[in-house]
């Protein structure tokens, strides 16, 4: 978070793998305390907090700060009740707060975008757009950005939500199943500079595969995925859900494929990026 109010004010469950690890630390910290443990033992345990706590703050304190309408658009995500917000029975998807890219990762985005020269995105899972709108304030005049969207209540409130800024106008939301869209677009021969995913884990390899083998992705183009430490489930940390073990699959299938360069980075739940060998 970029913004100290807005963090205080808006608790997140944490899902990387060092908030996970912070939340652990503090409930052993309770524990240890309830049971009147060794002091020495409490003041590693506090060291342990000052060295993983203060991490995200600082990294969003010394990147480049997101614009008034990003900023927007994450308080107006956070304060959406999700549970409530819309018919359950209408999406088989479980959405909520903390799928938002956030300020550090958005500045990351936006950056790729820039340093490729892209002109020419996909995004495929855009929620509420903040990673588009972050990838569009890069893009140069003639820019565009296709996001692919399953979910049609979330597209419209991206929709409404990118209409608060010049740049929302460079990205069309396509909502649907992505795979069909992909299809699509491989028909019409679209090519893309930049390709971001973050979409349903178990949908990464079909995603991922269906780019490659279509040529939807330029050579030396660029994809960045997102949640590929997923929890730390990706290198087997504590128990695995299906969505680590899809996550497990996919870094198995980019690591063994010989037309790509990847390198998998631990920012927030794990970031890869993958060119495409010319």
């Amino acid at each position: 978070m970029k913004n100290g109010a807005l963090a205080s004010s808006n608790k997140h469950r944490p899902i990387t793998p060092h908030t996970i690890l912070s939340a652990k630390l503090n409930d052993l910290k309770e524990l240890m305390l309830a049971e009147q443990s060794n002091q020495n033992l409490l003041e590693l345990v506090d060291d342990c907090k000052a060295l993983i706590d203060p991490l995200d703050a600082y990294l969003a304190q010394h990147s480049s700060s997101p614009s008034e309408a990003l900023n927007t658009l994450e308080i107006e995500t956070n304060a959406l009740d999700w549970d409530n917000a819309f018919d359950q029975s209408e999406t088989d998807l479980h959405l909520e707060k903390e799928m938002l890219s956030g300020a550090v990762e958005g500045q990351f985005l936006k950056l790729l975008v820039a340093i490729t020269n892209a002109k020419q995105v996909l995004e495929i899972g855009s929620f509420t757009s903040y990673a588009s709108l972050a990838m569009a304030e890069a893009l140069p005049p003639d820019g565009n950005l296709i996001a692919c969207e399953y979910d049609k209540f979330t597209a419209t409130f991206a929709q409404k939500q990118l209409h608060n800024s010049q740049y929302g106008k460079k990205v069309k939301i396509v909502i649907g199943d992505a795979l069909k869209t992909l299809e699509d677009l491989a028909q019409n021969n679209s090519v893309f500079d930049l390709i971001f995913i973050d979409a349903d884990k178990a949908g990464y390899e079909n995603y991922f595969t269906t780019i490659m083998d279509f040529e939807l992705l330029k050579k030396n183009g660029l994809i960045c995925v997102d949640n590929t430490l997923y929890m730390g489930q990706a290198y087997g940390a504590g128990d695995v859900t299906p969505n680590g073990l899809a996550i497990q699959k996919f870094n198995r299938l980019v690591a063994h494929d010989e037309r790509v360069q990847q390198v998998l980075l631990p920012l927030r739940d794990g970031v890869t990026l993958i060119r495409r060998i010319a």
